[in-house]
């Protein structure tokens, strides 16, 4: 008897694994609306990741970029750490980034427009354009300005033209070289009005360009929201401006009542926007599941308050833009650049970038 129990045991025992074993069929419902069919994603990222930034620590790309390594840390759950490479006119670094694996645990920072003129410029022999980079995210758009000195006899940006239209020739001082966004908007102006009495002061950096405007080398400044967004407004610092324009379609929460420059009707200057952007790049081959991880985080920065509470207070107006969206602005700023080669000084075959 003893023996049949055991037989009988043992045997319910296999019949009962054998049911554990076996595979459920595939359901042959279709799917609920809204109901997702796609494969799970990667398991990425299973370690720490670096980013790029081809500048000096401390400048606004620096900023920039370890505000975003912040936020990604905290919706990727892993380390990212922020690389200053410096040298070649910020193309070490761009090279290093090219030259990285696509498995996303390099990426890096870039500006616009200086990117695009590091590679139009013929002297900095660049062979690469944007289009060999994966542009994940724009993320901190910073639009351009004008501004003078509180006691400027130039009250608005009117008065400005007027004087230049009338042959007086006025130094802009403006935060980079030729091809710089400070650069490139004085000379737009100057083209649309016809006229070559602004002259872009070409100073080597925004401190550099805040200094002549304030110590009177120069009769007005361009620059970003960014440089003045603390003392646009009569403060009684030393370094309190006024705003002449924003060119920029859209009111800046940094400069609330500064005029934007479509509000002021001047007819030649409508729709002239002007801006320093920078954003998220990374490798040619980065592989698309990872780049889709990544832009989810991206998404879910921006929509947090503690983010864009961050941003603020840095001076960073954050403007994301994503993929093709990302692609055309950069192809925009590139058209411009070529258009005003000329100007600046450059010999750019237009052809070579389908222009």
């Amino acid at each position: 008897m003893k023996k049949l129990v055991a037989i009988l045991l043992s045997l319910a025992m296999v019949l009962s694994l054998a049911a554990c074993g076996s595979k459920t069929p595939a359901s042959t419902e279709a799917p609920k609306p809204g109901e997702s069919t796609a494969a799970p994603q990667a398991a990425w990222p299973k370690g720490n990741i670096d980013i790029i930034v081809p500048f000096k620590a401390g400048g606004a790309m620096d900023l920039s970029a370890r505000l975003t390594a912040d936020y990604l840390k905290k919706y990727l759950n892993v380390e990212v750490t922020v690389q200053n490479v410096e040298g070649g006119a910020n193309w070490v670094g761009y090279n290093q980034i090219l030259a990285a694996k696509g498995d996303g645990y390099t990426l890096g920072f870039a500006n616009y427009p200086g990117q695009v003129g590091g590679y139009l410029d013929p002297s900095k022999k660049n062979t690469v354009s944007y289009r060999d980079f994966t542009n994940i995210a724009d993320i901190v758009h910073d639009p351009g300005i004008i501004v003078v000195r509180e006691d400027s006899p130039y009250k608005t940006l009117q008065d400005l033209l007027d004087a230049a239209k009338g042959g007086k020739k006025l130094t802009i001082s403006t935060g980079g070289g030729p091809g710089s966004d400070d650069d490139v908007l004085i000379r737009q102006i100057n083209s649309r009005l016809k006229i070559d009495t602004l002259i872009p002061g070409g100073n080597e950096n925004d401190g550099e360009a805040k200094n002549a405007l304030l110590n009177k080398e120069a009769d007005a400044q361009a620059c970003n929201v960014s440089n003045y967004f603390k003392t646009y407004e009569s403060t009684g610092q030393t370094d309190s401006v006024r705003v002449l324009a924003i060119f920029d379609a859209n009111k800046q929460v940094l400069m609330p009542n500064a005029p934007l420059i479509d509000d002021l009707n001047i007819a030649e200057l409508k729709g002239l926007y002007s801006s320093s952007d920078r954003g998220l790049v990374a490798c040619k081959a980065l592989d698309p599941a990872v780049l889709q991880i990544i832009v989810d985080a991206l998404k879910k920065a921006q929509a947090d308050p503690d983010f864009q509470k961050d941003a603020a207070e840095k001076g960073m107006g954050i403007n994301m833009l994503f993929g093709d969206d990302f692609n055309k602005f950069i192809d925009g700023v590139e058209s411009t650049l070529i258009e005003l080669a000329p100007q600046i000084g450059w010999d750019v075959d237009a052809s070579k970038y389908g222009k």
